[in-house]
Parts: structure tokens; C-alpha cells; sequence
């Protein structure tokens, strides 16, 4: 069963980050729900960001790509098996308590700049495994040894 996605509230902080709280309940059996609220932490990325990173023009393209021009942190809360009449509730309960949580981390001046700088190094790091994966076939045939026993040298020889 599809849950049906409800754009609760936005809110916008200091630091330029907008925060977006989406309900994803639904119903599981007769008045019990699956209560699931996420948050999106949106973070603009300017142009000043791309200036604080260093690489390959080439890499820093296809970083750009991956990135694009706002960078989103998710985290899901849910709760499960809840009466009908505490669905609601529970959604206030959960957003007042990421607002009280989480926001301080969200809201700090630096957020925006060092997120962007863990995704960028993310994205690199990805771009450049892929690349390494692309260079070795998978039928390539690797030559191994047929005999291990050097390996068990404290175990002795049955003849």
C-alpha cells in the first residue's frame, strides 16, 4: 500500500537553509497507522562553495552535475502501529522535536559550507571508484597461485 506524501509546513533559517516537513503515514490495519514524518534540509549551493574546492576541471564538472544547485539532507522518523486518534499528535510531537534537536545543527552559520564540502568529497569519491571500476573488466582473468601451503607453514605435511 502507497503512502500518499502531505507537505506539512517550510521553514527558512538564518543561515539560508530551508526546512521542509512532509507526512508519510499511512494506514496499516483498521485504525493503525505507520506514522513516518521526513524532513529535507535544503541547502543552496552558491558560487562562492565551488571557489573552496580544488581538482581536475574535468571531475569538478561532473561533480557539479551530480551536485547540482541545492544539495538535500533527508532523516525519516517513524512510528508504528499508532491509534488514529494519536496520529496527529505524535506528527506535532515529532516535528517540535526535530525543531528542538536538530535545528541548532542546521541553523550554525558554517552548516551550508560544510555539508557542501562532505558532498563534494561523496560525490568525488563515487566519480573516482566508478572510474577505477570502469578500468578493470570483470571477466579479466587474475592469476593466483595453486599451492596455499606457504601459507600454513606451522602446519605439517602429511605424506
Amino acid at each position: 500500500m502507497k503512502s500518499e506524501v502531505k507537505h506539512l509546513e517550510d521553514e527558512q533559517l538564518a543561515n539560508g537553509v530551508v526546512i521542509r516537513f512532509y507526512d508519510e503515514s499511512r494506514r496499516v490495519a483498521g485504525d493503525r497507522w505507520q506514522v513516518t514524518v521526513r524532513y529535507d534540509a535544503v541547502v543552496s549551493v552558491p558560487e562562492t562553495f565551488w571557489s573552496l574546492v580544488s581538482g581536475e576541471p574535468e571531475l569538478i564538472e561532473e561533480i557539479r552535475a551530480v551536485l547540482g544547485t541545492e544539495i538535500v539532507l533527508t532523516n525519516v522518523n517513524e512510528r508504528n502501529f499508532i491509534s488514529a486518534e494519536e496520529k496527529e499528535v505524535l506528527i506535532a510531537e515529532i516535528i517540535s522535536r526535530t525543531r528542538k534537536n536538530i535545528f541548532g545543527y542546521l541553523a550554525a552559520p558554517d552548516f551550508p559550507e560544510c555539508y557542501f564540502k562532505r558532498r563534494f568529497k561523496e560525490a568525488r569519491e563515487e566519480i573516482e571508484r566508478k572510474k577505477r571500476e570502469a578500468r578493470v573488466p570483470d571477466n579479466e582473468v587474475i592469476e593466483e597461485p595453486v599451492d596455499f601451503s606457504h601459507l600454513f607453514s606451522d602446519v605439517k605435511k602429511s605424506e
